[in-house]
């Protein structure tokens, strides 16, 4: 479930606005974007000008193998346990 806080709409000059708690604040970073839905406003964070999670790994393991690194081989070297042997069939 995700969190939740309830507050009021106050006067903010001539406007009204509503007060977001510091905990929430913090997850969102210094831009967000707001969206009126069916259930009432969304307040995400602007992610424009970032690159999506995992979106650059194929070009990091290129620069990577480029640089006469093996970074699959890196990534398990010393995880294996003895169900590696026993439990699976490697051909």
């Amino acid at each position: 479930m995700q969190a939740a806080h309830h507050t009021n709409i106050i006067k903010i000059g001539n406007s009204k606005g509503i007060r977001i708690p510091k905990k929430f604040l913090e997850s969102l970073g210094e831009k967000v974007i707001i969206c009126s839905t069916k259930e009432g406003l969304v307040i995400r964070p602007d992610r424009e000008g970032t690159v999506p999670p995992r979106e650059e790994w194929d070009a990091l393991f290129a620069k990577a193998i480029a640089a006469g690194e093996n970074p699959e081989k890196d990534v398990f070297e010393g995880v294996e346990n003895e169900i590696d042997y026993s439990e699976w069939e490697w051909k």
